[in-house]
């Protein structure tokens, strides 16, 4: 069905460039069934040991002054069923770690897994820097960088927060290996704002042991939409497209959350644009996802043996309850102008929220809760110039609004007026087409009148929607 319908909105949509984003495969299954947590994995698949894939991820300390340690488990049958957790990194108590150890970024250079990690000495778990320890085996035994070299006694950071005591800070790291330049990503949070940033160190034979003493900054790479709930971004590298490619999770731990994707505008991973997640939805309530890669964090198009991995809290879980999800991905690459996000104004349930209505999926939908105030709004990503909107109806035309207002922004905020429509007997495909193209990044629909569910209930409720560029 998928198949069918990208093929079907690729003769839709002109194509100027591609955006390579990600595909759901399948709903995917759980992996960790919750009680406490296991969130933001870092998944290594191996192909050396038969693609045995390693997982480290954040979880449950083991007493008052250890909020989190880092588990390490493996699959050897393409993530079905994992070996028994083991505890691969713990805080070093009365250090610069002493609190956590976090969000876990690994990758293996030469003999050494390196897990970069998050901790602080803030009881207020803010003021967070970020960390790293080596490992000759990935389930134990870690030295952590002293700001010299290697033990356990004195941890120091390799990224150092200077900024208000009260923000987050630093940490949250992905590391990629690329021709020797090793590119560390991770979390910056301020007093300015929430981004993802990088900095970047060349690998040579002098340096092998103190890389950490090199790195240089590089600024902010990603800015957060802190509006939309975005979290940590965990970033790999694709050879063949030569494009780093890195998920996040954007409205999370709510019924809106879904996975955003971004793809480096150039080869350098210096400059990113956000790109669409299409297919099956993550699970309710999903936040902190991680995305599968090589030992060196390369992700490869040509045997797309990958996945995405996340922890989400059900509806009526308690905080920290969380189970951990596992759902396979393909790279796709779909035409620029296809939507990348929807906000909408409200919806009934997860399995009728907002991302269903742009999963390229016809058999899926979004309700809204009522028949009061709603709208739908899509992000384009940046502004094109716009021909026609396309909205696909529901089985029968169902929530299909009779009449609806169009409008359009560059900023989300303010919006102009384009065209009124009325429809009375509602196609699968409704276009409106615009005499002179819209210049937009954010079209919005607002129902005048509202149609009817199967049980005679007003509400806007839509399968899809698209628009055709020029």
């Amino acid at each position: 069905m998928i198949s069918v319908l990208l093929c079907f909105l690729y003769l839709c949509i002109r194509t100027q460039a591609i955006l390579n984003g990600l595909n759901g495969t399948s709903s995917g299954w759980q992996i960790y069934p919750g009680g406490a947590y296991h969130y933001g994995p870092s998944i290594l698949i191996d192909e050396n040991k038969d693609n045995l894939i390693h997982m480290w991820t954040c979880s449950q300390g083991t007493g008052s002054t250890q909020w989190d340690v880092i588990r390490y488990h493996n699959s050897s049958d393409s993530g079905k069923t994992w070996s028994l957790d083991e505890i691969a990194l713990e805080p070093t108590s009365g250090s610069q770690d002493t609190y956590s150890a976090c969000d876990p970024g690994v990758i293996k250079i030469k003999s050494y897994y390196y897990i970069g990690y998050t901790s602080t000495t803030n009881p207020n778990a803010t003021q967070n820097q970020l960390f790293l320890a080596r490992s000759l085996t990935p389930n134990g035994n870690y030295e952590k960088w002293n700001g010299t070299g290697w033990n356990s006694s004195n941890p120091q950071p390799i990224v150092a927060y200077h900024g208000p005591s009260s923000k987050y800070g630093i940490g949250e790291p992905s590391l990629v290996l690329v021709d020797n330049l090793i590119y560390v990503y991770y979390t910056n949070a301020d007093d300015t704002g929430s981004y993802t940033d990088l900095a970047i160190v060349q690998l040579n034979a002098t340096n092998e042991d103190t890389w950490p003493l090199y790195l240089q900054y590089k600024g902010h790479v990603i800015n957060r939409r802190v509006n939309l709930g975005e979290d940590s971004t965990d970033i790999k590298w694709c050879p063949q497209l030569q494009r780093f490619i890195g998920v996040t999770t954007v409205n999370r731990f709510s019924s809106q959350a879904t996975v955003g994707v971004y793809q480096s505008t150039d080869r350098y991973g210096l400059q990113f644009q956000s790109t669409p997640y299409i297919g099956h939805r993550v699970q309710e309530g999903a936040h902190n996802i991680g995305i599968s890669g090589s030992t060196t964090g390369w992700i490869q198009l040509e045997n797309q043996y990958h996945f995405v991995s996340y922890a989400y809290q059900p509806q009526g879980s308690g905080w920290g309850n969380w189970p951990t999800y596992l759902t396979p991905i393909q790279i796709v690459q779909l035409p620029l102008g296809t939507v990348i996000d929807v906000a909408v104004s409200s919806n009934v349930n997860w399995s009728m929220s907002g991302p269903f209505v742009w999963d390229h999926n016809f058999t899926t939908y979004w309700s809204s809760q009522s028949a009061n105030n709603e709208f739908l709004t899509i992000n384009l990503g940046t502004v094109f110039s716009v021909k026609t909107l396309s909205l696909v109806s529901r089985n029968l035309g169902y929530g299909f609004p009779v009449d609806f207002a169009v409008r359009a922004s560059n900023d989300s905020q303010s919006f102009v007026h384009i065209i009124d429509q009325h429809y009375t007997n509602t196609t699968t495909v409704v276009n409106c087409s615009f005499t002179t193209p819209i210049q937009a990044r954010y079209l919005q629909v607002l129902p005048i009148t509202y149609g009817t569910d199967e049980h005679g209930i007003k509400l806007f409720q839509l399968a899809e929607i698209y628009v055709q560029t020029n």
